[in-house]
């Protein structure tokens, strides 16, 4: 395999924050990186060659493709530009993991909500918004409902209405953080629940990790934003004996072949409810999680997928230092914080020599904006760790914000504790 890589070209596309597992991929097989986009992005610093494209230019990219002799395109989870790559990819006939109907069907929260219902799973019950008659489009008993873009996730523009002012309010929000302006109501429901992805292989689904998601409510946006996720799920079985073989149906259905798909579920008792899906990977850096547990490099997978248009899921280096033992659960704790500048972050190296942490990859840096949006931007870091139990596990978070600070431009602290452990422990 080393052989057949040595000397490709891969392409890299959008802001990728586990930039240094691609290099760590390059360097191993001795692929050469370059990266093309309108403006300087970290990929910059791993790239042999940069170069300032439009990246989501069809015509445009497909010259520059030509021109570079790239082998393969590596897109990584940048939404916007998967939807435009997978398009030009498949007209210049080189491996690409999705095409656009596949990427639409399963990005747009409507059709999904469809797609679901129409292969008889679960889903919460959805309002038909008119937008001239926003108010008389929700019976009064609805409430309280939601609503969020049918594009987009990281709970940008995702509102909890619980009467008709503020459902007004909620739907220009949703529709201002759209693409393309269209906006999802649904009755609102518990949304403590589980994220459940599969790896696919040559049109077969593996199943790989089902993670119980705990979130947190930012007040002022009203939004509610993932706070916890602890690996493996305790309803793991019941939902995979329950689901597995009809969404196993579904995605072959839609043709569905490689890459990585991820599924929240919101659970209330017994109840289960699909609520949204992503082709691509999660924004907690849950292909770490999949690597601990399944021995699945997805990362790794992907890339070799994208040079060589062959499968394969197993046989690659792993991601999981060799100093963090095996055998134990998994968890992975955002780090959120209060709007403002930050000035200075302490306490992160300690925390990353900590024997039970895996990677505590950063989101933010210092002299970054924070903004109040009440969404997944206000995480600074993800602390991945492993435990043995439930007093092991709020012992490390405990741990975490007695070392780490996060500091404005006036001194102020920034980092925000927002999980109550005594509802999750």
């Amino acid at each position: 395999m080393e052989d057949s890589l040595k000397g490709k070209r891969l392409l890299l596309l959008g802001s990728n924050v586990w930039r240094n597992v691609i290099r760590r991929f390059a360097d191993e097989y001795g692929v050469r990186l370059i990266f093309a986009g309108k403006t300087a992005a970290p990929l910059d610093e791993i790239a042999d060659e940069s170069y300032r494209v439009d990246s989501i230019d069809h015509e445009v990219m497909k010259a520059f493709i030509r021109e570079h002799d790239i082998d393969g395109v590596y897109m990584g989870g940048s939404e916007l530009i998967i939807s435009h790559a997978c398009q030009y990819l498949n007209e210049l006939g080189l491996p690409c993991y999705c095409d656009k109907t596949q990427w639409e069907t399963l990005q747009n929260k409507a059709n999904l909500k469809s797609l679901f219902m129409k292969y008889g799973l679960p889903v919460v019950p959805r309002y038909i918004i008119d937008p001239n008659h926003i108010v008389e489009s929700v019976p009064q008993s609805a409430y309280p409902v939601i609503t969020k873009p049918t594009d987009g996730s990281g709970s940008n523009g995702f509102s909890v209405c619980r009467n008709a002012q503020e459902l007004v309010k909620g739907y220009q929000v949703a529709a201002n953080n759209s693409f393309n302006g269209e906006v999802i109501c649904e009755k609102f429901v518990k949304n403590e629940g589980l994220v459940v992805f599969f790896s696919f292989t040559n049109g077969e689904m593996i199943f790989t990790l089902a993670e119980d998601k705990f979130p947190v409510k930012y007040e002022k946006q009203g939004s509610y934003v993932a706070g916890l996720f602890l690996c493996e799920s305790k309803v793991k079985q019941d939902f995979r004996v329950r689901y597995e073989e009809q969404l196993a149906t579904l995605f072959k259905g839609l043709g569905i072949r490689e890459g990585t798909i991820w599924i929240e579920v919101f659970r209330d008792g017994d109840d289960y409810f699909f609520n949204e899906c992503g082709y691509r990977y999660g924004g907690s850096f849950s292909f770490y999680t999949v690597d601990y547990f399944r021995g699945i490099n997805q990362v790794y997978a992907d890339i070799y997928y994208a040079l060589t248009g062959n499968s394969k899921l197993y046989g690659f280096s792993s991601l999981i230092p060799d100093s963090v033992e095996k055998e134990k659960k998994y968890c992975i704790y955002p780090i959120h914080l209060k709007p403002g500048r930050i000035a200075s972050i302490s306490g992160i190296q300690e925390i990353k020599q900590w024997p039970n942490v895996v990677l505590v990859p950063l989101q933010k840096e210092e002299g970054d904006e924070v903004a109040d949006s009440g969404s997944f931007g206000q995480v600074m870091a993800l602390v991945h760790f492993t435990y043995d139990d439930e007093t092991d596990c709020r012992q490390t978070i405990e741990r975490i914000h007695k070392i780490l600070s996060v500091k404005d431009s006036t001194g102020n602290e920034m980092v925000n504790m927002m999980l109550d452990l005594d509802r999750v422990f």
